[in-house]
Formats: C-alpha cells, structure tokens, sequence
C-alpha cells in the first residue's frame, strides 16, 4: 500500500466517524426510534462512503501493483 492509499484509509476511517456521530445525533433527537433512525443514518451514509473509499483506494494504486 502507498502513501497516497494509507493517506485515503485515514480519510475513510474519519469520514465514517464523522457519519456515526451524525447518526447518533439524528438518533438521539428522536428516542422513541432511536435504532430504526441510527441505522437509517448510518447505514445510508455508511455504504456510499465504503464504495467511494474501495473505489479511490483502487485508483490510487501504484502503476507496477
């Protein structure tokens, strides 16, 4: 893995950090469906961030990998 990769699975990991306190947030303001909204948030902003990150980590790999 080169540093151009390394340097997008941090992105990732604080991206998706960002989206679960998003979600808690979300999650939070409604506690009678605090489960079905986290998830909701979550999961929504979980698989995009996981196909872009697959994606980008893919592109920037070197050109003799």
């Amino acid at each position: 893995m080169n540093l151009r990769q390394k340097i997008a699975v941090v992105v990732l990991d604080i991206l998706m950090i960002v989206e679960l306190a998003v979600a808690m947030y979300f999650a939070h303001r409604n506690p009678d469906n605090f489960t079905l909204v986290f998830f909701k948030v979550f999961l929504s902003a979980l698989i995009p961030t996981f196909a872009l990150g697959w994606l980008a980590i893919r592109k920037l790999r070197s050109a003799g990998a």
